[in-house]
């Protein structure tokens, strides 16, 4: 995973991701790898806020549109968040996009992502603002 999307991100952040060859910024540039700059924030690549969202986008997986019964739902489509971890929790923004602008609408969500006991399926109760407020297991349909 990147440098995350925000302006609290430490320089510890950026060493994990560029993994230079001396624990300074300095450096962090030098050993960067430009395609991995997100534009938005790259500026002159002189300050730590430059590895903004750096080799970034958010973390995916696959899940369903929002459905009557959401244990029926199709996972066939991509979702992003703006959690810590590779899988979304409580409290996580879902998105629709990998730049994080678009939130989820609000309903249910199916899943499946291996948590739990990755034999069935995961259901998020989103909000109107698309932070997760509830995940649940749901037998497979």
């Amino acid at each position: 995973m990147g440098v995350p999307n925000t302006t609290t991100f430490t320089l510890q952040n950026v060493l994990d991701v560029v993994t230079p060859t001396t624990d300074d910024l300095v450096d962090c540039f030098a050993d960067a790898t430009a395609a991995k700059f997100d534009s938005t924030y790259s500026g002159d690549k002189d300050k730590l806020l430059n590895f903004r969202n750096y080799d970034g986008g958010l973390p995916s997986f696959l899940g369903s549109v929002e459905t009557k019964d959401p244990c029926a739902g199709t996972m066939n489509i991509t979702y992003y968040h703006n959690g810590s971890g590779t899988n979304p929790a409580v409290g996580d923004t879902v998105y629709t996009n990998a730049s994080g602008t678009t939130t989820y609408s609000q309903g249910n969500m199916r899943a499946n992502f291996g948590a739990f006991d990755g034999s069935s399926a995961i259901v998020f109760q989103v909000s109107n603002n698309g932070i997760i407020s509830s995940i649940s297991d749901c037998s497979p349909p």
